[in-house]
C-alpha cells in the first residue's frame, strides 16, 4: 500500500526506500507545509490516496489549517471560535450611541460626513474604524465679542481699564454714513442649527462669524447718521445687522442661527468725546424742557376747556332765568293790569295796601297812643339817621 501510495504521489520525490516512504516524500517535496513531521504524513498519505487534481487541492488546504492549528497551544478549537464570536458581538455593540436632546449626532464614514441625527435617543452607526459619532452641543448660546475683550464694556477714554475689559479700535472704529468715526462695541449670539454644515461647510466657524459680524456692522453704520446712531437709531442698528448676517450666513451654508446682536456702547471718538457730550447735554435739555412744555399743555388746555365749559354753561342758565322772570313780571303785570280794568277801585286799593305792606316791612314802626294820653312823642332822629336803612 505504501508503494502504491508513492507512485501515485506527485508531492513525493520518489526517493522513499522505508515503508514511510510516501512519508517521506512527502516530507522532502512539502516540508514548510508540516514542519517535517514524518509520522502525521504518513498517516495522511496512507488515509488519503490520491484521486485526480482536486484531491490535491483538498490536502492543501487540510494542510494549511493544520499548520494554522499548530500555532495555537492546545488546539481548543471550539473556545477558540466562541471567543472570536464574543469579540465581534462586543466590537458591533460598540456602535450604539444616545444622543441628548440638547445635541446632534455627526457621523463619519472612513472621515467623511454622511448623515446628521438631529433626534434625541438611542442611534448606531457601524463600529470604530468604519464609522465615528460627533455630538454637537445645538442648544447652548455662544458669544462673540468685538470692539472689546474682557467680558464688559471698557471706561470710555481708556483702553486698558482694569476690570472693565480692553477696547480694540481695529474692530470698533467704524465710519458713519456722514463721514464721521465712531466708537461702537457690540457681541453677538448665536448658537448651531445644524450640525453637519457648521462642522464641515466652513473652516474656524467663530472666527468667521466674527468677521460676518463685522462686516455687516459697517455696512449698517454707514448709511445711518452719526446723530441717529448716537441716539433714537441703536434698535435699528441691532436689527439690520442680526438680518443681514443671517443672510450672509445662510449663504455660506454655515448650519447658524444668528439669536441677538447687542450694542454694549456707541460712544464718538475720543478726541472730540468732550464735544459730543457737550451736544448731547443740550439735547437732552432741549428734549426735557420740550416735554415739560408738552406736559403743561396737556395739563393747562383740558382745565381751560372745563372752566370755558363751565362758565357758558352758568351763562345759559342766567340767560334761562332772567327771561323767565322778565316773563312771569310782564305775565303778572298783564293780568293785574287787565284786573284793574275791570275793577279800578278795588284794584287800585288791593295795590295801595300791597305796596304798604312792603314798605312797613322794611321800616321801624313806632306807636304813639291817642290824645289825652299825657305822653311827650319823642322822635330820637340822630339814632334814626346812624342805623342803615331798612332796620
Amino acid at each position: 500500500m505504501a508503494n502504491k501510495g508513492d507512485k501515485k504521489n506527485p508531492w513525493g520525490s520518489g526517493g522513499g526506500k522505508k515503508s514511510g516512504g510516501s512519508s517521506g516524500g512527502s516530507g522532502g517535496g512539502n516540508g514548510g507545509w508540516n514542519g517535517g513531521d514524518d509520522r502525521s504524513g504518513a498517516g495522511r498519505s496512507q488515509s488519503r490516496p490520491y484521486s485526480g487534481g482536486g484531491g490535491n487541492m483538498d490536502d492543501m488546504f487540510r494542510q494549511v489549517q493544520e499548520r494554522f492549528n499548530g500555532f495555537i497551544p492546545g488546539q481548543h478549537k471550539p473556545g477558540i471560535a466562541v471567543l472570536l464570536i464574543a469579540l465581534v458581538c462586543i466590537w458591533l455593540l460598540t456602535g450604539f450611541y444616545r444622543v441628548l436632546p440638547e445635541e446632534h449626532a455627526v457621523i463619519l464614514r472612513f472621515g467623511e460626513w454622511t448623515r446628521t441625527q438631529a433626534h434625541s435617543g438611542l442611534g448606531y452607526h457601524m463600529p470604530w474604524p468604519i464609522e465615528t459619532v460627533n455630538k454637537v452641543n445645538v442648544t447652548f448660546e455662544r458669544r462673540i465679542e468685538i470692539g472689546f475683550r474682557g467680558g464688559s464694556v471698557p471706561v470710555r477714554g481708556t483702553r486698558d481699564s482694569g476690570g472693565a475689559g480692553v477696547s480694540v479700535p481695529s474692530e470698533s472704529l467704524m465710519v458713519t454714513g456722514d463721514e464721521n468715526i465712531i466708537d461702537i462695541n457690540f457681541v453677538v449670539l448665536w448658537r448651531i442649527a445644524d450640525a453637519g454644515k457648521y462642522l464641515f461647510e466652513i473652516r474656524n466657524p467663530e472666527d468667521t462669524i466674527k468677521k460676518v459680524a463685522e462686516s455687516a456692522m459697517r455696512e449698517v453704520v454707514g448709511r445711518t447718521q452719526i446723530q441717529r446712531a448716537l441716539a433714537e437709531a441703536r434698535g435699528e442698528i441691532e436689527a439690520f445687522t442680526r438680518e443681514l448676517m443671517q443672510e450672509m450666513m445662510d449663504d455660506y451654508e454655515s448650519g447658524v442661527m444668528i439669536n441677538e446682536v447687542q450694542l454694549q456702547a456707541v460712544n464718538p471718538p475720543e478726541q472730540v468725546v468732550d464735544a459730543f457730550d457737550d451736544v448731547l447735554r443740550a439735547r437732552a435739555d432741549k428734549d426735557r424742557l420740550r416735554n415739560e412744555a408738552e406736559a403743561y399743555r396737556n395739563r393747562i388746555l383740558p382745565e381751560a376747556r372745563g372752566e370755558a365749559e363751565r362758565i357758558l354753561q352758568q351763562a345759559e342758565a342766567y340767560k334761562a332765568e332772567v327771561v323767565n322772570n322778565a316773563t312771569g313780571d310782564a305775565e303778572r303785570f298783564l293780568n293785574i293790569y287787565k284786573a284793574y280794568a275791570e275793577a279800578k277801585d278795588v284794584t287800585a286799593k288791593r295795590m295801595y295796601l300791597e305796596t304798604m305792606q312792603e314798605i312797613m316791612q322794611r321800616s321801624k314802626k313806632f306807636i304813639i297812643g291817642g290824645e289825652g294820653t299825657g305822653v311827650l312823642p319823642y322822635l330820637p332822629l340822630d339814632a334814626l339817621k346812624e342805623r342803615p336803612p331798612g332796620r
